[in-house]
């Protein structure tokens, strides 16, 4: 089960920040530096183990998304999806997702169990 604490790290066009995501039972949820959170939705396929994530990313005013460093002018919600193997999202291997913004190189690394 891929349930526990996993740390992100993340690099766009323009910056890059790093946040924390929690995965239990099915369900996804974090936070990142820029005030960004992200709400989803997980699923692991049992034959292949790879894992799909369907996860919305929401930002405040004021802050500039890695992907095009202009400063957004009211909030907005970015659909993110992926389907990524464990060995990936646990070991740090860099992962390109493409966003509604433009694409982003992501590392994820598990930090810790759920107790």
């Amino acid at each position: 089960m891929i349930d526990g604490f996993f740390r992100m790290a993340y690099t766009g066009m323009t910056g890059s920040g790093f946040g924390l995501l929690v995965f239990q039972g099915g369900s996804i949820a974090g936070a990142d530096v820029s005030g960004g959170t992200y709400n989803g939705t997980y699923t692991e396929n049992p034959s292949t183990g790879a894992i799909s994530i369907q996860v919305t990313m929401a930002l405040p005013a004021g802050v500039a998304p890695v992907q095009s460093g202009v400063v957004l002018a009211a909030p907005i919600s970015v659909p993110i999806a992926m389907t990524i193997s464990p060995a990936d999202i646990s070991s740090e291997k860099t992962v390109l997702l493409q966003t509604p913004l433009g694409p982003v190189n992501a590392t994820f690394k598990k930090i810790r169990d759920i107790p």
